[in-house]
């Protein structure tokens, strides 16, 4: 994980981690994000737990997401007004 994490860095990615505190019960305690096992073949149906792990890891990259647009955003503003 640390390996691809490097790669995504020098890419100008930014990672968003499920934030291990509000996670740990919806995925088991794994602090890397949303993640379910199928079997071999498949026949696993993702659960409700693993459903509920996606959705809040969907949320909060979501308002990470807001909250660096806005951020963003900001400087830009702030230099049109000054026109």
């Amino acid at each position: 994980m640390l390996a691809l994490y490097n790669s995504v860095y020098h890419f100008g990615g930014v990672l968003v981690p499920p934030g291990f505190k509000g996670h740990a019960k919806d995925s088991g305690g794994n602090p890397y994000g949303a993640s379910h096992i199928t079997g071999e073949d498949g026949s696993i149906s993702v659960d409700e737990p693993a459903l509920a792990a996606a959705r809040a890891q969907g949320h909060r990259v979501a308002t990470m997401a807001a909250a660096l647009k806005t951020g963003l955003a900001q400087p830009r503003l702030a230099a049109e007004a000054a026109r």
